[in-house]
């Protein structure tokens, strides 16, 4: 027997069970006031990176920085409310992190968990850099030592 915190009929979208991705796709489309059948690709892939970031360990600073770089390249006047929209974020995603993270305990399936998200650092390398330049980065970040020194 499966236990879940989640319920159907829970009045909000934590409790039902529901992924936090959409719901940030919602904070984002008022936030940069785009709410266009266009503009739902991009938001998505916004609120899949936002999400993929906390999921990494990021913060809620280097979220409002990743909303200047999407405004960027929507060419959109970045918004005045970026830090408040960058916490409410971060916060919708660490909500569903952290009741997926409790459901699997309660059922002690946590060793069911597909890998654990890569170091932020490597997330947002495989995302910004080229891949040549990625190669790079990889072998450029590979440890001196090999053995347990403190300077490994």
């Amino acid at each position: 027997m499966r236990l879940s915190m989640s319920s159907s009929r829970a009045s909000n979208w934590v409790d039902r069970g529901a992924p936090a991705v959409p719901v940030m796709q919602r904070v984002l489309a008022f936030f940069f006031d785009r709410h266009g059948e266009a503009d739902q690709a991009w938001l998505q892939a916004a609120a899949q990176g936002v999400f993929g970031m906390v999921e990494a360990d990021a913060s809620d600073v280097q979220v409002a920085g990743f909303l200047k770089s999407v405004a960027r390249e929507q060419a959109i006047e970045f918004p005045m409310r970026a830090r408040i929209t960058s916490i409410a974020l971060w916060h919708i995603a660490k909500a569903a992190l952290v009741r997926d993270v409790a459901e699997r305990v309660i059922n002690s399936d946590l060793s069911a968990r597909p890998d654990q998200p890569p170091p932020l650092a490597k997330w947002l390398a495989q995302r910004l850099l080229t891949p040549a330049e990625l190669a790079e980065y990889e072998v450029e970040g590979r440890p001196v030592f090999e053995d347990d020194s403190p300077y490994a």
